[in-house]
């Protein structure tokens, strides 16, 4: 080759080496450098002349038995060219960029033998980090894309899961509301399958009715599509299924995506039939009489206020009855609450019979009835009554052996409109069979204002003497009635309530029932309470003294809702238990839930104080209030005593029973034991027993008896 040719020759090789975008080295047989260019000057920071002539490896001690290592022996010795990829260059050249990272290589060896035979190699080092970032990001990419694939899978198998376990029923529809899925419960309550009514309109399957007037309902999911606002429904539909129909929730949500597009509805309904069934009948127990079937005291409240307003507008006459049964209290104390409660129904059906289908009957409570006469005049309303005293006094209740006649005595009040609440027309009335009741019984006596309010404020004064009088002379007899151990009926046991007998002028015995209500009222109750207190402690004092004192013995009394305020009956009480030296487990002391309830704050501390002496307290008739158990986590209480409303009828009431369960439950939560009454069979006992009841009281296990009686003193 000319020398102008070769000259020329080096020079362009010499530009491409130097301009040259990669790394390039020549090592020698020898394993040193030979020379490289400005680019793998600048990435490797040192100088060539620092490493021109010098071992490539003792300069780059890390490529030692690196595969650049093996490559340059491969090359040198063998004449073989490789390429070493930057995913298996575990040891590259520490060649850095600005930031000081290292570069991601990919080397290419290649031998160069000259003419003479000498052989060198070339290694060419390629900056191949952007590649490996867009690698590596396209490698983050595809893993997030396959997370997010597997997340959308297990969240549509959640979601299909889920729709197929949840109680609602749920359709989902497109913009023109035709059906795209339907879970399980939307099959089984409409009746059909999902693969038979994709893609038809949900219209054709989703039918409502009025569940009073059965017209059929406008589609919800056209009104929602229409509208595009939430339509919801939580009354008075019936589903129309292909089988059945069920009472239902329903409610239709839009579908929108975020350009405000209608994609579509959701519609969700819920199988109600059960739980409307159910709050019907409690709707229907809130304002009905268990026992009779009668509209209890609320809902004749509620008829004589709808009949005030009538009588306002209109210039008819109408007139209510109030009926109070003059013998019940001689059967019910006589015969016990059975027989009570067979005569009630009994009544009941002898005057219904003597009543128009428009007069309203109701049970106010005890013996007491009260009858509504729409568009009656005074006349007739006399009629009416007459006609039912005479009907019940012709009327003979049998029981087992014994034979009762029963009268009744009937007050009679207009209803004129110009009253300002109902409960004054009740009062009226009630006054006028009080003055039936004080002529002799057995009678129809009309309401008239003066003659009321004397005879009232006579009957007030009778009642405050003869309960003063039975203060001052002990005329009040201690009664006692077993509580039984459910688990133990065999043992015998010493837990008794304390009950209170009246003793009147001749000697005869009289119900508390009869005077108790007369004592609160006016305000003589506080004073009873205290006298039960001290004579129970003075009988014990002299059980005490014939050594008859029983060591188990736990005597429960009854408190007012007055007493709950009485500090000077609490102080009386820790007097009595600190002098007298009897042991405060002892006594119990109940309270009504109703008292307690009235008075919480009183209550509480009253019934506080009573514990930490260490006395057990009762909470009586629970479960009669609206708010049992909201409030019992307030009050101190050891015991709880099931109102005997719910326990008689357990044998043949399923709801009576549901609700004993669920007291006796939270009882049992609560760490309480529970205190059944009114249990009157052995088929009450047994469902006790069944149920867990701790302990039962009623005349099916004791009937009461006096103090004196069951605990001689010789």
């Amino acid at each position: 080759m000319p020398a102008e040719e070769l000259l020329e020759s080096q020079i362009i090789f010499q530009h491409v080496f130097s301009e040259s975008a990669s790394g390039l080295i020549i090592i020698d047989i020898e394993f040193c450098v030979v020379d490289c260019n400005p680019w793998f000057i600048k990435h490797c920071g040192i100088e060539l002349k620092e490493i021109k002539g010098q071992n490539f490896t003792q300069i780059f001690p890390i490529l030692e038995k690196s595969s650049i290592d093996r490559g340059v022996v491969s090359a040198l010795k063998n004449g073989m060219s490789s390429v070493v990829s930057h995913t298996l260059n575990r040891k590259p050249f520490p060649l850095k960029n600005i930031a000081g990272q290292i570069l991601q290589q990919q080397i290419t060896i290649k031998p160069i033998i000259l003419d003479d035979k000498q052989r060198y190699c070339l290694i060419q080092i390629m900056d191949v980090s952007a590649s490996f970032n867009r690698e590596k990001q396209l490698l983050e990419q595809v893993k997030r894309t396959k997370a997010i694939t597997r997340k959308l899978a297990e969240e549509k198998e959640r979601a299909q899961v889920t729709l197929s376990s949840i109680i609602d029923a749920v359709i989902t529809t497109d913009e023109q509301g035709l059906i795209l899925s339907m879970n399980p419960v939307a099959e089984f309550l409409i009746g059909v399958r999902e693969e038979d009514v994709q893609n038809k309109k949900v219209c054709d399957y989703f039918k409502l009715i009025n569940e009073n007037t059965r017209k059929a309902i406008p589609s919800p999911v056209a009104d929602c599509l229409q509208s595009k606002n939430i339509i919801v429904n939580e009354k008075e539909h019936i589903l129309v299924g292909r089988e059945r129909r069920f009472s239902v929730h329903d409610s239709v949500s839009p579908i929108i995506n975020d350009d405000g597009v209608m994609l579509g509805t959701v519609l969700v309904f819920r199988d109600v039939t059960q739980s409307r069934a159910l709050a019907e009948e409690l709707n229907w127990q809130a304002l009905h009489d268990p026992l009779t079937g009668l509209a209890n005291r609320r809902q004749f409240e509620s008829d004589m206020h709808t009949l005030l307003n009538k009588a306002k507008s209109d210039n008819l006459q109408h007139h209510l009855l109030y009926l109070d049964l003059d013998q019940f209290k001689v059967v019910n104390d006589t015969c016990g609450h059975d027989a009570g409660d067979e005569l009630l129904k009994q009544i009941t059906t002898i005057l219904e019979l003597k009543l128009r289908k428009s007069d309203v009957l109701s049970r106010l409570g005890g013996d007491e009835f009260g009858v509504l006469l729409e568009s009656c005049d005074a006349e007739n309303a006399l009629a009416v009554a007459n006609n039912l005293r005479q009907a019940v006094e012709g009327f003979r209740f049998g029981w087992q052996t014994r034979s009762f006649k029963i009268g009744v005595s009937i007050g009679i009040a207009e209803i004129t409109g110009e009253e300002a609440k109902a409960s004054e027309v009740l009062s009226a009335a009630d006054a006028a069979c009080y003055v039936a009741k004080e002529s002799g019984r057995n009678r129809v006596c009309f309401h008239e204002i003066n003659a009321s309010a004397s005879s009232m404020h006579q009957k007030e004064m009778q009642w405050v003497s003869r309960l003063q009088a039975a203060l001052d002379n002990d005329c009040f007899e201690l009664y006692l009635q077993r509580i039984q151990c459910v688990e133990c009926q065999d043992g015998s046991s010493d837990h008794y309530e304390v009950l209170l007998r009246m003793i009147d002028e001749s000697g005869k015995t009289i119900p508390p029932g009869a005077f108790l209500p007369a004592a609160e009222r006016f305000n003589l109750i506080g004073s009873i309470d205290t006298w039960v207190v001290e004579k129970v402690f003075e009988k014990l004092e002299d059980l005490r003294k014939v050594n008859k004192y029983p060591d188990n013995l736990i005597l429960s009394i009854n408190l007012s809702g007055t007493s709950m305020a009485n500090i000077d009956l609490l102080d009386r009480i820790s007097c009595l238990l600190d002098e007298s030296g009897f042991p405060a487990k002892n006594f119990c002391f109940e309270v009504t839930e109703t008292a307690a309830i009235a008075n919480l704050n009183q209550a509480t501390n009253f019934l506080s104080s009573l514990r930490a002496k260490g006395c057990k307290v009762a909470l009586d008739d629970f479960g009669s209030g609206l708010s049992s158990f909201a409030y019992l986590k307030e009050l101190p209480v050891d015991y709880l005593k099931i109102d005997g409303l719910f326990v008689k009828d357990i044998v043949d009431d399923e709801i009576d029973k549901a609700f004993v369960e669920s007291i006796n439950q939270i009882g049992q939560v609560m760490s309480l034991e529970t205190i059944a009454e009114f249990v009157e069979n052995d088929e009450i006992m047994d469902i006790l027993t069944e149920i867990g009841v701790n302990y039962a009281q009623g005349y099916g296990i004791h009937k009461p008896c006096s103090f004196d009686l069951l605990f001689p003193k010789t």
